[in-house]
């Protein structure tokens, strides 16, 4: 959905055309993941973070607009609310120092997106979902306007024929329903990519799907939506709630979402999951390009397949299957289950242990998936959202015959050799592997993510200010800590 494009309005014969494009790319992805070499070169690790443009009293800046027009549009784009902004890190090799590359990065282009807010008295706040967040902010006058946001809203409300509703439990439940998709854009991310070799694209996937409960746990930030205290993760409720396009009571059988966890565990390789979102979506986005694919593939270059493309961007797994045209072609995995925050180095953290862990349990992940049915993994991904590093989750050991009910935070631990050895073997120094290892290490110890840290200090915050003040208090409270630059376990938290 990074395209832009013009047109909002679509006819039956668009679909038509669109619908024989997706059948006849997805044949073609079959023969190109097929052709010798292709995908072949070293691994190359990304990452794309959002952010809130903030007011210096903590209310949204809705100036994402004027912000782009002040940096470099190839690394920076809009994101769907006025008051977001994206940036996209330069993909790095794998091996060396990868995560300390990624998070140099990352500070510099926040610097530089802060000088770009400072004459709108505004700066950029790394947050899963903003504290001070109100309802009226989640209204139409803030969806940044541009037609590909416009048509992604309508298409998705055409197809769910009414309102989409939100109904999240926590210690302060909350209801609510919009007719548009903006509350979408409450969701702030920090997306991880990783380059795969085709031959092992299995197994990684299914390694990262296996441990993606836990990297959601450990990367909680966002217990808070509206001032009411949700989930530990809110942001996995709220995003699967607020596109829901699907049509309740109107079938007696249950609907694919096109916010899933998955639908199983894969079996080959990538084309499965392509094929799989070609034959369960139907298409909301028919935009036909001029690119002849084929005829591309038949002189020996690999074709972009964009409307394939387009469409596996209408539809939001957790983890993301890519084929991609560009450095030589190749396919990677897009990780989306994190928040942005609270610290860069907390987020760079995140990134070494989702992917030193995958990399490690790839190894072994057939002699495991015989004890985990995929409806476990699923059960796993939720209670990690819902409570954090208090969850109680199913998990295989070596020996057992079943898996067993364990607290999340035992199996993070027994997996932190796994995420060394993963990041030994793609080539990660041990000055790089070890520094992001301590970092989990004190979290862990600590029990101390971004969103307790959050919930711990609006309760004291709250000792003395209504809910909404110490909301305030406690963004400006995030706001100084994050531009400190400690991890999360070394936060103050006192006020």
């Amino acid at each position: 959905m990074g395209k832009n494009f013009d047109k909002v309005n679509f006819s039956e014969e668009d679909f038509h055309i669109f619908s024989g494009r997706l059948n006849d790319q997805l044949i073609l992805l079959k023969k190109i993941l097929e052709k010798p070499g292709f995908g072949e070169g070293e691994m190359t690790l990304g990452a794309e973070f959002e952010m809130y443009i903030t007011k210096g009293d903590g209310e949204i800046s809705p100036i994402n607009k004027q912000l782009l027009d002040r940096l470099d549009k190839s690394l920076f784009q809009l994101e769907l609310n006025q008051f977001n902004l994206e940036y996209n890190v330069t993909p790095t090799a794998a091996a060396g120092s990868p995560f300390t590359t990624l998070h140099e990065e990352m500070t510099g282009a926040l610097q530089t997106a802060n000088d770009a807010a400072a004459p709108f008295d505004s700066q950029l706040v790394p947050v899963g979902i903003l504290p001070t967040l109100r309802a009226e902010h989640l209204q139409p006058q803030f969806m940044t306007d541009i037609p590909r946001f416009h048509c992604l809203s309508d298409s998705l409300h055409k197809l769910r024929g009414g309102a989409f509703g939100v109904n999240i439990n926590g210690q302060d439940p909350l209801q609510l329903t919009s007719h548009d998709v903006t509350l979408e854009g409450a969701n702030t991310s920090f997306q991880i990519h990783m380059r795969v070799e085709p031959h092992r694209f299995a197994d990684t996937f299914n390694a990262i799907q296996m441990i993606t409960p836990l990297a959601v746990a450990l990367a909680a930030n966002s217990p808070l939506l509206l001032g009411h205290r949700l989930w530990q993760e809110t942001r996995i409720a709220l995003f699967k709630q607020s596109i829901d396009s699907r049509q309740r009571n109107s079938v007696g059988w249950r609907q694919p979402s096109r916010v899933t966890f998955g639908h199983g565990w894969v079996r080959e390789g990538l084309w499965e999951l392509f094929a799989e979102t070609v034959r369960l979506y139907p298409p909301i986005i028919p935009l036909v390009t001029d690119e002849d694919a084929e005829e591309s593939f038949r002189q020996g270059k690999y074709p972009k397949l964009e409307e394939l493309s387009l469409h596996t961007g209408t539809t939001w797994p957790w983890n993301r299957a890519v084929y991609s045209a560009s450095a030589g072609g190749h396919t990677r995995i897009e990780m989306r289950a994190l928040p942005a925050g609270p610290s860069l180095i907390d987020m760079t953290a995140n990134a070494a242990f989702y992917i030193g862990t995958a990399i490690g349990l790839r190894n072994r992940i057939n002699d495991m998936l015989p004890a985990m049915p995929f409806r476990f993994a699923e059960y796993n991904f939720y209670r990690a959202a819902q409570d954090g590093l208090e969850a109680q989750i199913l998990w295989p050991e070596a020996g057992q015959h079943h898996p067993r009910e364990v607290g999340i935070t035992e199996a993070i631990h027994d997996l932190l050799p796994l995420m060394q050895e993963g990041l030994a073997e793609i080539g990660v120094t041990d000055t790089d592997s070890a520094r992001m290892s301590a970092i989990i290490r004190d979290r862990l110890t600590s029990r101390m993510t971004g969103a307790r840290w959050q919930l711990e200090m609006l309760e004291q915050y709250e000792k003395d200010l209504p809910r909404v003040q110490a909301c305030q208090a406690m963004l400006r409270k995030y706001i100084e800590e994050q531009a400190g630059g400690a991890a999360v376990a070394e936060w103050s938290s006192s006020v």
